[in-house]
């Protein structure tokens, strides 16, 4: 069963695609305006306006609670039997963790991006991200960064290196010199297709969020390798996850010269074995529904331990 809402935020992606200012990370509108969605009950009528400010009182809307931090603050304290962080900046919360096990010689970094309908603070609470990451077993730090909550919002976060360095000068630590893994549902593509040129971005796991920007995916894909440690280049590699967007993954992975496609996503306590592990692109038809897919704890886990990032050990 879908979660009351996912049709609602289906629509408010289809209406950034259409009314979004193009770019260079925004390619050109397809199709015409959607028509607004009827409200849900108990929920106040939707605006005409795509773009008018948000109502966050009304569902879907997260409502946990969360304590805003000054710019500067920094909370330190422990999840899923790790060390984390949350740190005030002047562009929202950031929340890192690292797993009690990280070894600072091998180590990645995962970047997180949220959806559509919430905050940093919100879906690190909502979606038990800190046991999420604990699962996975990757010997990485995890960043779980602001990002557009609703279509009028301008990405947070426009420069992925601004974000890193801004993270690790916070918290003390130096930045790994293992890949750098992007995951983000929904929305998150806003931000992901802008962050594209990053010369060390590896590897991008897109949790039903392909409402656009397929070309520039496909381009980022095929155009080379990441810059290694040691300055050799790395394959890149993208990993996606869709429910309501299946028709145009299924078409991206069509277009892209040995991807892989599977029906389903494996069990929490497997993985993407043999040619879905060392394939450059892989989609996975998810079993579970949109909101499911981060909710569920079944999916990110899974995705995390088939990436580049190392183990654990």
């Amino acid at each position: 069963m879908r979660r009351p809402g996912a049709h609602l935020l289906a629509l408010a992606l289809l209406g950034a695609a259409c009314a979004a200012p193009q770019g260079p990370g925004s390619p050109p509108p397809i199709g015409g305006a959607p028509a607004p969605a009827p409200p849900l009950p108990h929920q106040a009528p939707q605006s005409q306006d795509p773009f008018a400010p948000p109502d966050r009182s009304q569902a879907p809307w997260s409502q946990t609670p969360v304590r805003l931090l000054g710019v500067g603050e920094v909370e330190a304290g422990a999840a899923a039997d790790g060390v984390s962080w949350r740190i005030g900046t002047a562009r929202g919360t950031v929340w890192a963790w690292r797993p009690a096990a990280y070894r600072a010689r091998d180590a990645g970094t995962c970047v997180y991006l949220h959806g559509y309908f919430t905050n940093v603070d919100q879906a690190v609470a909502d979606h038990r991200l800190a046991d999420q990451f604990a699962a996975s077993g990757r010997n990485a730090l995890f960043i779980v960064a602001e990002a557009p909550a609703w279509n009028g919002e301008e990405g947070v976060w426009p420069d992925l290196e601004e974000l890193l360095s801004e993270t690790f000068r916070r918290i003390g630590l130096k930045p790994p010199p293992g890949p750098v893994v992007v995951m983000g549902h929904s929305g998150a593509f806003r931000p992901i297709l802008s962050w594209l040129s990053h010369p060390k971005l590896e590897e991008i796991l897109l949790l039903d969020g392909l409402y656009r920007g397929e070309a520039q995916l496909r381009g980022w894909l095929l155009g080379g390798g990441a810059a290694g440690g040691h300055g050799a280049p790395r394959p890149r590699r993208l990993v996606l996850v869709s429910d309501e967007t299946l028709p145009a993954a299924e078409a991206l992975a069509a277009s892209v010269p040995g991807a892989l496609s599977l029906p389903v996503v494996p069990p929490p306590d497997g993985g993407l074995d043999g040619p879905a592990r060392s394939a450059r692109m892989v989609h996975l038809k998810s079993q579970h529904a949109h909101m499911a897919i981060v909710e569920s704890g079944e999916v990110l886990p899974v995705l995390l331990r088939s990436s580049h990032l190392a183990p654990l050990r």
